[in-house]
């Protein structure tokens, strides 16, 4: 569910404040000792740049900054054709690097390692198909997940807890985000792009890539999601993913053919990058750690270059700061303001417009919100500097006089402010100097959306007609460029939530198909079962009859066998009737931990247990009871359970471990089954829970096992997935809600 009120602002607020992204400490070494050249390699630097995600962002937005067209840049060639290479050189000049421990705690060495991957791979497909600029595709793939870059570098901390619950409740990276943080890196990546100016183009195929429907239309934007989105699924699959359990829902080959190649292609992308990627990334320095010394070495150059470019620069600052027009910054407020675009860059607009141009000490114009219970705002004191706050409000602090319409004499017309906006003076007073202190509305038609509060510098004397009225024309842009900020947020929170909507019906649609398989199957094995045991039931007894009166030794063996077989087919049919008409569960409460502990003794002590991979159990005592069929749930368990021996008997992997979890989060107890065995590939993975498929030697198995135990777990109100990769074992969960009052 998107955020709301004051908690969507402030995650909102986390993408107004991220400016540039970290490097690691590696590539940001071999980058300074490039720059400390006075003539450095166009060629070196765009090699580093182009395989950076952070230096990537960077070079694109100086490139806009510089008044290129956003649908102009969309590759860094473009960046380093409209950028003067001296201009470039001074904005990498003050690059930061990662802290070494935290890149080393959160393994932010693999999510670069993964987003250079998906920029060779985007690239190499863009070849294949012919209809996308392979240089856009290799922009696009690198820049994908700058949202996750943005996250982890900014919140640390948070996002390792992020990474920790993902691993703990089982859920995708992007349902963790959202759960712990309230966005997703997606989404963040998106609006990073957009505050940034980055094209339409870019900005979808940031948000979008994670989206399994994307629109059929063929043109260039919508080939490029679907050009990143194959890449990120390659690559993963070839073990360049950030988290090395990240689950993987689609497959490479099935998105491959829907973009009009061959499924086989996705595979061949997939290793021509593992060949090629070592040649990109060990020459920048992305695995390597310098030591502090190298970098002191580095930053020193730097910075001496950084010197020397900045006294030139100073001197034609100061002779265009000697050109300019005071009068000029109020006439341009309006169109400063609309490019503006989110409500932190109006207000602090609205302050610097006042402090340069009206001769006022201290500002501090603000928002209300739509409803009242929080009031945003930046603080310029009269020492210099701003200062963005946001602040709930509650009754008795201000709130009905902030909500009440201006009467008629005040609207756009200072006033004193002291009494009117006591909030701020109870919450900013020591900061904002002396007085006197003056307020003016923002209004825009009838609604009143904030205001300016100010003081005038000292000496100044009373506030003027003239100063009035140039205040007054400020507070009637700014409100009108804050009702459309705020429309343009709503749009945009609106079609968050419509993609956010679309990938749950997406799963909620799988889930449904899924389960209507195995009723259609369950029908069609009761029909099965009734029409051949009736001729069956004639075979067998007549092939009884005769080997009753047969004397020929030859002859009865030859009955015997059609006996047996019939015998066989019997059983088959019996298991079909199971299968489709299934007991009724009879469900009571049940301790989760001592099923599984049951069961793995069954296991461990049974006749098998000699010849048996090591069974490791992990079930938290503390973990709720589920009400449940402990009949039927514990023959599922056991299913899986010798699915997973056998897996491991017949293949690579010793380790079997059944663990009970409590996920709070969800009201609910997890069943976990996991093995170090060989895995299966998606063809095989895909029909895990098809009647009568197995993926072992035929004959071997009815593959009937695991189709009985997903029906016993959804009878006994559960769910059950499987999540496995070919050399990466298997791992089986079960969730049931805890027993309770809400069960």
């Amino acid at each position: 569910m998107a955020a709301s009120g004051l908690q969507r602002r402030k995650l909102e607020v986390l993408v107004d404040e991220v400016e540039n992204l970290p490097t690691l400490p590696g590539v940001g070494h071999h980058l300074l000792s490039l720059l400390g050249d006075d003539r450095p390699s166009r060629r070196d630097l765009q090699l580093v740049v182009e395989a950076d995600a952070a230096l990537s962002a960077r070079a694109v937005r100086l490139a806009l900054q510089a008044g290129r067209p956003a649908e102009a840049v969309t590759s860094i060639d473009d960046v380093f054709d409209s950028v003067p290479l001296g201009a470039l050189v001074a904005d990498l000049l003050s690059i930061e690097t990662l802290d070494p421990e935290t890149a080393a705690d959160l393994a932010l060495a693999r999510l670069w390692r993964h987003t250079l991957a998906c920029g060779m791979a985007a690239q190499v497909i863009a070849n294949r198909l012919g209809t996308v600029a392979p240089s856009a595709a290799l922009l696009a793939g690198i820049l994908h997940d700058i949202g996750q870059i943005a996250l982890a570098t900014a919140l640390p901390r948070a996002y390792s807890q992020v990474l920790e619950h993902a691993q703990a409740a089982g859920l995708d990276l992007l349902a963790a985000e959202r759960t712990m943080l309230g966005i997703d890196h997606a989404v963040l990546g998106k609006r990073l792009a957009r505050r940034w100016g980055f094209s339409e183009t870019l900005q979808n195929a940031i948000w979008l890539h994670h989206q399994s429907q994307i629109p059929a239309e063929r043109t260039a934007a919508a080939t490029l999601i679907q050009v990143v989105r194959l890449a990120d699924l390659v690559v993963r699959q070839e073990g360049f993913g950030y988290q090395p359990s990240e689950q993987i829902h689609d497959r490479a080959a099935e998105v491959a053919e829907r973009l009009g190649l061959s499924s086989a292609s996705a595979h061949q992308v997939g290793r021509q990058v593992v060949t090629a990627f070592d040649l990109n990334a060990q020459p920048i320095g992305m695995d390597r750690t310098p030591a502090l010394e190298e970098m002191w070495s580095a930053a020193a150059e730097a910075r001496g270059r950084l010197g020397r470019l900045f006294r030139a620069e100073s001197r034609h600052a100061a002779q265009a700061e000697a050109q300019a027009r005071r009068a000029d910054l109020l006439m341009s407020l309006n169109s400063r303001l609309a490019a503006c675009r989110s409500i932190q860059d109006v207000l602090s607009t609205v302050a610097a417009n006042a402090r340069e141009a009206l001769a006022v000490s201290a500002v501090a114009p603000y928002l209300l919100s739509r409803d009242g219970d929080y009031v945003e705002g930046v603080l310029c004191p009269p020492q210099g500097g701003g200062e963005h706050f946001i602040h709930g409000l509650k009754k008795g602090e201000g709130v009905e006089a902030l909500s009440a319409e201006p009467a008629p004499t005040a609207a756009g017309t200072p006033v004193r402010a002291e009494r009117l906006e006591a909030w701020l003076f109870e919450r900013h007073g020591a900061r904002l100097g002396s007085g006197p202190f003056y307020t003016i509305s923002m209004t825009a038609g009838d609604a009143r959306v904030g205001g300016v509060v100010f003081s005038l510098r000292p000496g100044s004397g009373e506030l003027s007609a003239q100063q009035a009225g140039e205040l007054a024309a400020l507070a009637s842009v700014a409100a009108v460029a804050l009702k459309r900020v705020q429309a343009e947020a709503d749009l945009l929170a609106l079609s968050e939530e419509l993609a956010e909507v679309n990938r749950q019906l997406q799963a909620a649609e799988h889930d449904r198909l899924q389960r209507r398989n195995v009723a259609s199957l369950g029908e069609m094995a009761a029909g099965a079962a009734h029409e051949i045991n009736n001729p069956l039931a004639i075979i067998s007894g007549r092939a009884q009859q005769l080997a009753a009166e047969e004397k020929t030794p030859a002859r009865q063996e030859m009955l015997k066998s059609i006996i047996q077989q019939a015998a066989r087919i019997s059983d088959i049919i019996a298991d079909l009737r199971l299968f489709a008409r299934p007991p009724a569960p009879q469900p009571e409460e049940v301790d989760p931990a001592a099923l599984a502990r049951q069961v793995a003794e069954e296991f461990l002590t049974g006749p098998q247990a000699a010849d048996s991979p090591r069974i490791r159990l992990e079930a938290a005592e503390a973990a709720p009871k589920v009400r449940i069929d402990p009949a039927q749930v514990g023959g599922a368990l056991r299913e899986v359970v010798r699915n997973a021996l056998e897996a491991c008997s017949n293949g690579r992997g010793a380790n079997v471990t059944i663990a009970v979890r409590s996920v709070a989060a969800q009201g609910a107890v997890r069943l976990i089954v996991t093995d170090d065995g060989p895995g299966m590939d998606p063809q095989v993975r895909a029909r895990a829970f098809d009647p009568f498929f197995c993926g072992r030697d035929a004959g071997r198995h009815r593959g009937m096992g695991l189709p009985k135990a997903y029906q016993a777990v959804l009878a006994s109100g559960g769910q059950m997935t499987l999540e496995s990769d070919a050399g990466r074992g298997t791992t089986v969960r079960m969730t049931f809600p805890a027993a309770g009052p809400q069960t």
